[in-house]
């Protein structure tokens, strides 16, 4: 019998069978191997993405030490840091999207506020100013609401969206004085510091906001491109002093003129 097929019945090796069955054995396909250049080309984008790595981590290493030293320098100042690094977009904010983030749909007032008094401009870092205002209707007619209403001023960042500035950039807040206020014709904020200067914010100013704390029907004054300075300094280097005014006389007088 044949050791290939057992159907075989011939025994002395002279059947076919070996050849039949190696004609239908499927041979391997050869697998080409990678030749030099390849093999090179395929080390040197391996060393690349290495060396890439290595210099990722020493870039991380060389801004958490940046970071660490800045931290020690301000410590050793007495400077204090800000809580919050924030990123903003390219775009601006204009005064009617501002009134739209305020109001929200209800964009329909029966009052507006009226700036009186004459704002600095620039207006300097520290240096205190006053700003007086009045309630008028949509003709622009003096008016006296029924009983005293609650104001305050706000200020915005130029970028869309706009952030309410509280702090300043070393942490402190923003403005100190009047800035809230209560009236029923005439809203007098008498003293108003703000710490802080527009150029380090886009654009370089802010919006000065004054609005109504309770009620909706007063439209919000909206003052665009403030812009606040540093101090000016006198010979000596010291910041010049702001000559004694009576505020009163001149409040009065602008009130009822």
């Amino acid at each position: 019998m044949c050791n290939l097929n057992n159907l075989c019945k011939k025994i002395d090796g002279s059947c076919s069978c070996c050849l039949s069955e190696s004609s239908n054995i499927v041979k391997p396909v050869p697998i080409p191997l990678i030749n030099s250049q390849e093999g090179a080309l395929i080390i040197s984008l391996f060393k690349i993405i290495t060396q890439q790595n290595e210099m990722i981590k020493k870039i991380s290493e060389d801004a958490r030490l940046t970071s660490e030293k800045i931290n020690s320098l301000s410590q050793t100042l007495g400077l204090k840091q800000s809580k919050h690094v924030e990123f903003t977009s390219e775009e601006v904010t204009n005064p009617e999207k501002l009134l739209k983030i305020l109001c929200g749909n209800n964009c329909q007032h029966d009052y507006n506020l009226q700036l009186i008094s004459d704002l600095p401009s620039p207006a300097f870092k520290e240096k205190a100013f006053s700003m007086l205002l009045k309630i008028v209707d949509n003709n622009g007619q003096n008016i006296t609401l029924p009983t005293s209403t609650g104001f305050t001023i706000m200020l915005f960042t130029t970028e869309s969206p706009p952030k309410l500035m509280k702090v300043n950039t070393s942490g402190d807040k923003i403005m100190r004085g009047t800035t809230d206020a209560d009236g029923n014709s005439t809203v007098l904020f008498r003293k108003i510091v703000i710490k802080e200067v527009t150029s380090h914010f886009r654009n370089g100013c802010f919006f000065m906001v004054v609005a109504a704390k309770n009620l909706s029907n007063i439209k919000p004054l909206i003052i665009p491109n403030f812009v606040i300075k540093a101090r000016k300094l006198n010979c000596d280097g010291v910041p010049r002093k702001k000559n004694k005014v009576e505020d009163e006389g001149v409040m009065n007088n602008e009130i009822f003129s």
